[in-house]
């Protein structure tokens, strides 16, 4: 009985067994299964708008630059491999090569410590800092796969732009480094010549640089903005004193055109009434001129009279000689005889 029950046992236990056994190796195929299709899939990418992607297969290029958006297949890695390239995306890099050391801790010290402080020399012998961000885009993806490794890419990019900027600012003088828009645009065709050269396949977007002169002679640059400042007040003030000068001598001027204008008018008149006056008298002096010269004499003689303090009349024929003295009037009425005529 007892035999008949191990063998009994045996069989149930071998069964659970070969049960087991047998899940398993379904599990296994199913996974199997899974991996493969997983493997098999995996050189599936998909892309979006903004990217492209270059298949290499055992390392060269396979087919053109897959430029549609969506699914793309390809054979799994080590076959291929599927680079992806953000090529509508706008990238930056930048670079703090040529700045001071920026240490709140640290104080400042009167000279730049080498090795630390980074710096430009402009072409006129001044020393410059400057940071600097290139902002670039991808337009030939197969350059900018093979040109350079990634990991390295922005190393490289970095040493253009300093060289660049260093070559730009070399050629510049202080204040038009610090004015920055000739920096700029000279840096950034030396950057895209650079670039070119090498195959990088980067375009250029912006290259943003700000400069800042050191901080040991930032006292100074106050003393000189505040110089400045100071400058175009006196600039600004001598400008409006020309200015209302000029006004006031235009204006002087046209009053003195138009009292000319008057007297030149006035002259004209009087001058035309003398002249028929003339020839009216021209014409008596033709016809009777002892009339016309006693007829001047008294005329002239009514003028003379008032204005003299004695008359001497002469006779060349007797030698004798009349003497006739006038009273004369007090200043001041004379002078108010002359107003009551002129109110007249």
């Amino acid at each position: 009985m007892s035999n008949d029950h191990e063998k009994i046992s045996e069989t149930g236990g071998i069964k659970a067994l070969k049960d087991a056994l047998k899940t398993t190796v379904v599990l296994l195929k199913i996974t199997m299964v899974i991996l493969v299709i997983a493997f098999l899939c995996s050189g599936i990418k998909n892309l979006e708008q903004y990217e492209e992607a270059v298949v290499l297969r055992f390392g060269q290029q396979s087919g053109g630059v897959r430029e549609t958006s969506g699914m793309h297949f390809a054979l799994p890695y080590p076959i291929d491999q599927v680079i992806v390239v953000p090529t509508g995306r706008t990238q930056n890099v930048s670079s703090q090569s040529f700045m001071y050391q920026k240490n709140s801790q640290q104080e400042m010290t009167p000279y730049l410590v080498p090795g630390v402080d980074g710096y430009l020399l402009t072409a006129d012998i001044n020393i410059l800092h400057c940071e600097s961000t290139l902002y670039y885009q991808i337009d030939d993806v197969s350059k900018y796969v093979f040109s350079i490794r990634e990991k390295d890419r922005r190393e490289l990019l970095i040493s253009l732009i300093d060289a660049a900027i260093y070559k730009a600012t070399a050629k510049l003088s202080l204040d038009a480094a610090l004015d920055k828009k000739e920096l700029i645009d000279d840096s950034k065709l030396i950057l895209q010549k650079s670039m070119n050269n090498l195959g990088l396949g980067i375009k250029i977007v912006d290259l943003n640089i700000t400069t800042h002169i050191p901080r040991q002679i930032e006292a100074v640059k106050q003393g000189v903005v505040q110089a400045s400042q100071a400058a175009a007040q006196l600039v600004s003030k001598a400008e409006s004193f020309k200015q209302n000068s000029l006004d006031l001598a235009e204006s002087e001027a046209v009053q003195i055109r138009s009292q000319a204008q008057i007297w030149k008018s006035a002259m004209m008149a009087r001058s035309a009434a003398d002249f028929k006056t003339f020839e009216k008298l021209l014409k008596s002096y033709k016809e009777n001129p002892q009339q016309v010269k006693e007829m001047l004499l008294r005329n002239l003689m009514v003028e003379v009279m008032p204005k003299l303090d004695e008359i001497f009349i002469f006779n060349e024929n007797h030698k004798r000689q009349m003497r006739i003295i006038i009273p004369r009037k007090s200043a001041e009425k004379i002078d108010e005889g002359k107003e009551g005529e002129d109110d007249q």
